[in-house]
């Protein structure tokens, strides 16, 4: 299979799950129904929740983690008296067996960037030149470095993507990506599966710089080792549907990344959890849907496939409420790994203009997302974009980013309990009010 081949057998793979024999199985599990009666929206319990989903390890698009928190998934919905269907798509495998730099007495572990490529037996020789447009030529048959410096304070780092891909063209036989990040650890870049690139690029953290400077100074010889096991595996969409009549209240989180991402993920994780425990308990006058979608770090490829094979039409849904990345988070102090209690402030919430009064009263006092934006398919991001250009009537999303985000080092420690609880009651808030107005 190629990544050309990839979302062709991912829309056959998610038809056959989607076939009635299919959905029929889990949807009439066994499991004994048990709705708790107490309240879901406590720190507690969320942190709880989190906890456990960092407890599975990497999430990376059908790794054992992310199996893992398919089925836990999958489980508590079943507990809860949902009817639950699960959907499998392939992606690649973004796992390695080495991803590493060799130069001197350096040995330098990194993070091999998708679309991957291996280097041969024994791993590629040769100098390191850095990359500059001017003299793009002095990196062909060479190891290329790229590196785009931070602005002081900015909560992310430059992308470093066309960089990459223009050392290349040039023709680099493999490139060294020297990410500059708020944390200082290498930061992964979200890809299309189908992309594909011939050349070797291993992402290293800031740190090492100093080094490659200097052994590129020197002339070094270094060697790039990046070895497989590549091809591709599968991830799970579990959906979760609770009543028999009524428009759909969708609401939806991703739950893949490239590594633990405990403040990435796991806010939206615990509060999709403590809501779909909440409407079980409230009975309210619609049908609630609940999706849990594995393949985000591949451009959304499972949200891909849920769009296309089972979201409801706007037509049907009165609600869409999107959990995105690293909205309940917390804030780190710049240049330390020192947690503060106050949340992270590189987040957003969009929403469309009929639920902007609801949203300003339920989140007032919120930093950042007291003062929502207006849904703009333009200026949208992550999955809650697809929700935007496909037209649902009303709608809202959170995303944003961390000090951990896209790192090895993203745990249970990016958010806390205090800090999660206002923002699931506000959500909870905004659902009620917008079910009332029917």
């Amino acid at each position: 299979m190629n990544r050309r081949e990839l979302l062709v057998t991912a829309g056959a793979l998610a038809a056959t799950a989607c076939s009635p024999q299919q959905t029929a199985g889990p949807g009439a599990s066994s499991q004994a129904v048990s709705v708790p009666t107490g309240d879901p929206f406590t720190g507690d319990k969320l942190m709880a929740d989190v906890e456990k989903y960092v407890s599975f390890g990497t999430h990376r698009t059908g790794s054992p983690g992310d199996i893992s928190t398919s089925e836990w998934f999958a489980a508590r919905w079943k507990s809860l008296g949902y009817t639950v269907e699960q959907t499998e798509f392939p992606t690649p495998n973004a796992d390695t067996r080495v991803a590493k730099l060799r130069f001197g007495t350096e040995a330098i572990d990194g993070f091999a960037q998708p679309p991957l490529s291996f280097t041969p037996e024994g791993g590629l020789n040769s100098p390191m030149v850095y990359y500059n447009p001017k003299t793009a030529k002095d990196v062909a048959n060479r190891i290329a470095i790229v590196h785009i410096p931070r602005a002081p304070g900015a909560p992310n780092q430059p992308d470093l993507r066309p960089m990459i891909e223009r050392a290349g063209l040039a023709g680099a036989i493999g490139i060294i990506a020297i990410s500059d990040s708020p944390s200082g650890e290498p930061v992964a870049i979200n890809t299309p599966a189908e992309l594909e690139f011939p050349t070797p690029v291993l992402i290293v953290a800031a740190k090492h710089k100093a080094a490659i400077d200097a052994a590129v100074a020197a002339g070094t010889p270094a060697k790039l080792i990046i070895e497989g096991p590549g091809g591709f595996r599968n991830g799970k969409n579990t959906v979760a549907k609770l009543g028999q009549a009524g428009p759909w209240v969708i609401i939806s989180t991703p739950q893949s990344g490239w590594f633990t991402c405990g403040a990435e993920r796991g806010p939206g994780v615990a509060m999709s959890l403590a809501l779909s425990q909440w409407a079980a308990q409230k009975k309210l006058p619609v049908r609630f849907l609940f999706i849990a979608t594995s393949g985000h770090e591949w451009t959304d490829a499972g949200a891909h496939v849920f769009h296309q094979m089972q979201a409801p039409k706007p037509v049907e849904t009165m609600l869409w409420f999107h959990l995105g990345a690293s909205f309940g988070g917390r804030a780190f102090e710049e240049g330390t790994p020192k947690p503060l209690d106050t949340p992270n402030l590189a987040r957003t919430l969009m929403l469309t203009p009929d639920l902007m009064d609801s949203a300003k009263a339920a989140f007032a006092g919120q930093p950042v997302i007291s003062e929502p934006a207006l849904a703009d398919a333009a200026k949208a991001l992550g999955e809650y974009k697809l929700v935007v250009q496909e037209g649902y009537p009303s709608s809202t999303g959170f995303w944003g980013a961390n000090t951990f985000f896209h790192t090895p080092i993203d745990g249970a420690d990016g958010t806390t309990g205090a800090i999660m609880e206002p923002i699931v009651r506000a959500v909870a808030k905004v659902i009620e009010d917008r079910i009332a107005r029917g």
